[in-house]
């Protein structure tokens, strides 16, 4: 192989390199570069909108929200669910409210209306339902593990503190339930009113 002179001083064994040889070596590179890759397959992520609902942390599917805006007092709802907290009106529209630690059984944790908080409103067709939160704390990006295990209205897991967070100051290492939001919906949606006994 010619050597340009303006190139520099030969490196040791540079002259045992000829075309044949560095694409070998090359190759050789490209192959364990790939195999690298291969070893460790990204696994997806969905986007969560993290919550703390009651004592403990949520995932909301990011899909399944609309806004959030802070809590404000609720008319309350004559024989309603337990879960629901009352009706408010946002941007024109009447939005029930929901406690979501009640949702989940939860035990109370006194009135909602007292404790403030925010209202997760979600993407959904038919009545708008909001549910309250203690606090929204991050948009996160997260695998989430073994769908369902038992619990209504869990889809899933995130094992540990997700790595995408896009507030990494509201990071723990503490892992957290993701909410089917359409299981969690359901039972409420058909309770109806409560009737006295």
């Amino acid at each position: 192989m010619p050597r340009n002179a303006a190139a520099g001083p030969a490196l040791p064994g540079e002259a045992d390199l000829d075309a044949a040889r560095i694409d070998a070596i090359l190759d050789a590179r490209t192959r364990a570069l790939a195999a690298r890759v291969a070893a460790a397959p990204a696994r997806p992520t969905r986007a969560l909108l993290l919550c703390r609902a009651g004592t403990e942390r949520v995932g909301l599917p990011l899909e399944a929200v609309a806004e959030v805006f802070p809590f404000r007092p609720c008319t309350p709802v004559p024989g309603a669910p337990a879960a629901l907290i009352g009706l408010t009106g946002r941007g024109g529209l009447l939005v029930s409210v929901l406690d979501l630690a009640t949702a989940l059984g939860q035990p109370a944790g006194g009135r909602p209306e007292a404790a403030g908080g925010h209202v997760v409103v979600l993407r959904r067709d038919g009545p708008r339902i909001g549910l309250r939160v203690e606090r929204v704390l991050a948009v996160t990006d997260a695998v989430v593990e073994a769908e369902g295990l038992g619990r209504r209205a869990v889809a899933g897991y995130v094992d540990a503190a997700p790595t995408g967070s896009r507030r990494e100051s509201d990071k723990t290492d503490a892992g957290f339930a993701v909410i089917d939001v359409s299981a969690l919906l359901a039972p409420l949606l058909a309770a109806g009113p409560s009737r006295p006994a």
